[in-house]
């Protein structure tokens, strides 16, 4: 029992606890919009859209997918967005020819 509550042992869950669930719900939501945007993308190349049209659903598909990453990097965790650099610094020392 602590004096400042008085209630024996009974925490509040932390933030990052509460928006664990909400995150999840983001990430299947933004995973289904990514989805539909990239299919409006290929339906509107297969349909041969004008070049206004098809600028709007690349910019739509590649927004959302980069906020379903962020999402995603957020529901995992930083280590996500350091392993990312670390790939991407890899990648880029073998084009370049320095070492990483």
């Amino acid at each position: 029992m602590t004096i400042e509550t008085g209630t024996a042992g009974k925490t509040k869950p932390g933030v990052l606890t509460c928006g664990k669930g909400f995150l999840k719900v983001l990430a299947g939501l933004l995973l289904v919009a990514a989805v539909c945007a990239w299919i409006s993308l290929g339906i509107g190349l297969h349909l041969d859209v004008d070049r206004g049209a098809r600028i709007t659903l690349a910019i739509v598909a590649a927004v959302s997918t980069e906020a379903l990453f962020w999402t995603v990097a957020a529901l995992l965790g930083v280590s996500v967005v350091e392993a990312r650099k670390r790939i991407w610094r890899w990648i880029s020392s073998r084009f370049t020819g320095r070492a990483a």
